[in-house]
Parts: C-alpha cells; structure tokens; sequence
C-alpha cells in the first residue's frame, strides 16, 4: 500500500468514527474526549507537516470531519471514500504550499 493510499484509509477511518461519535453525543452518549484514536495525529506525522502550515491543516481536518458528521451514517465507511480523498488533496496542497514558501526563504546567516 503506498503512503497516499494508507494516508486516505487513516482518514476514510477518522472521518468514519467521526461520525460515530458525532450519532452518540446526539444520543446524549457523549465519549469523544474518552475515544480519541488519535488518527489525525498519525495523518499529520505521515503527511509531515511543516510548522508553517500546521494551523491551516488543522483547521482544515476538522472541516472534513465536520462534513462527515453533517452525512448520512452507513453501515460501512465506503461512501466517505470520496470526502477522504478530497480532504487527502486539499491538505497535500497546504504542505506542499509550505514546503515551497520555506525553500524561498533566503537564507539570513551570511553578511549583510
């Protein structure tokens, strides 16, 4: 499997339990701060997020889990393929965009 397939399984994952906990809270069952599996957390060492860009890709992971939880739930977490690639896409996009501003980044150690 390479890292990009494993990079949006991991998500395909979270987006999933995502939505699980988002159905028990409005059952009143809320566990999402005892029921971390800490995939995001895997995602962002896997992805290796520049410091510069860790903000925006936070930010923009909730935004997919927020979509996923906004979804119908299913027996399976097929139909959060697409959402998980998309999501893949937009935050490759931020890295990629953050590696390229720190490579411009004029190198301040020598003399003025």
């Amino acid at each position: 499997m390479s890292n990009k397939k494993l990079i949006v399984r991991l998500i395909q994952q979270d987006l999933k339990h995502g939505q699980l906990l988002y159905g028990l809270r409005k059952l009143g069952l809320d566990g999402s701060d005892k029921h971390h599996l800490q995939l995001l957390d895997i995602v962002f060492e896997l992805m290796q997020v520049p410091q510069a860009a860790e903000f925006d890709w936070g930010a923009t992971y909730r935004i997919y889990l927020n979509q996923a939880a906004a979804m119908e739930t299913e027996s399976t977490d097929r139909h959060l393929k697409p959402l998980a690639e998309l999501c893949y896409k937009h935050l490759r996009t931020l890295v990629n965009c953050a590696e390229m501003n720190e490579s411009r980044v004029p190198d301040r150690t020598g003399p003025l």
